[in-house]
């Protein structure tokens, strides 16, 4: 009895330590079996990552190269092109061609000769015959031109030569004499009249409103009454684009105006309201019509995202 108490508990020593000795890892023990992938389904698995990576690096690009959202065209020579080539930009008359004249960096103008127009021929056919400046201010055309320019002197001159009629004495010499003199007088009168009818001497606001006039007078479709119908999208679209541009160009220099950049923001959305509006009523018409006014169709459809203030890079 007492050699089965002493045997005992080193017979549980044994077998704990055997236990121990050919005991496995905890980490190394799986309770399920390992699931193995089969070769069809790697390579199908390593050719979705392939097609994944692919559709990313395309959408990647494709946004790279989506149009600036303010100018609505590419800031590459294709997208200055298409600026460059649309009626629009054709149309209307900057600071620079107008005065004749740019301030350079050091605050000081120089002339400069502007780029002819296809309308140089017209225009000089029309100075020519009627006479005054090269471009009228006010928003005057071809009818004030004849009316100001050719028809009042005559009239003024008629009116005057009949009053020295009943008055002149001394006959026909004295006569001719007055009539010549009278002739001087209304030429001059017309000289100053042209001058101060330039549109050289006209602001920058006085230049907006004669670019506007064109917008107008070129997009705008004729109405019953004869005028040009000013409400339609084309012509809105139009007024906006250019207004949208001018600001553009003013806010690189003026940086802290947040006011008109606000009013840039505003007016981008709504130049692509319009435009929405007018895809929506004649698909066809709405391609054809995009480039007329310089303006890429991903630069205005979907969603569009105005740049705030720049930051300025510290050296």
């Amino acid at each position: 009895m007492w050699l089965a108490k002493w045997c005992a508990p080193t017979a549980r020593t044994c077998v704990r330590a055997a236990g121990a000795a050919f005991s496995l890892p905890a980490a190394s023990i799986h309770t399920s079996a390992p699931v193995l992938e089969s070769k069809r389904k790697r390579v199908a698995r390593l050719r979705r990552q392939k097609n994944l990576a692919q559709q990313n690096i395309k959408q990647r690009m494709f946004d790279m190269s989506k149009p600036d959202p303010v100018l609505a065209h590419r800031l590459n020579e294709q997208g200055h092109a298409t600026w460059a080539n649309s009626e629009l930009a054709k149309l209307i008359l900057s600071k620079t061609e107008v005065w004749g004249l740019v301030e350079d960096r050091r605050g000081r103008l120089q002339t400069v000769s502007p780029l002819p127009r296809e309308e140089d021929a017209e225009v000089d056919t029309v100075v020519e015959e009627f006479g005054g400046p090269r471009r009228l201010n006010f928003g005057l055309d071809t009818r004030d031109r004849r009316t100001l320019f050719q028809s009042l002197p005559r009239v003024m001159t008629t009116d005057r030569a009949m009053d020295l009629t009943d008055s002149v004495q001394g006959g026909s010499d004295a006569f001719a004499v007055d009539l010549k003199q009278l002739e001087e007088e209304q030429a001059q009168s017309a000289e100053t009249l042209s001058r101060i009818l330039d549109l050289r001497n006209a602001s920058g606001r006085g230049i907006q409103v004669e670019n506007t006039r064109r917008i107008i007078a070129h997009f705008g479709r004729s109405t019953e009454s004869g005028g040009a119908d000013t409400g339609s999208p084309e012509v809105q679209a139009a007024l906006l684009t250019y207004r949208i541009r001018n600001l553009a160009e003013h806010l690189q220099t003026a940086r802290h105006d947040n006011s008109n950049r606000r009013s840039m923001r505003h007016m981008v959305h709504q130049r692509a309201k319009i435009l929405r509006y007018l895809k929506s009523r004649d698909p066809v018409h709405y391609q054809k019509f995009l480039p007329r006014i310089g303006v890429e169709a991903r630069g205005v459809e979907g969603e569009i995202v105005v740049p705030g203030k720049p930051k300025v890079r510290r050296m």
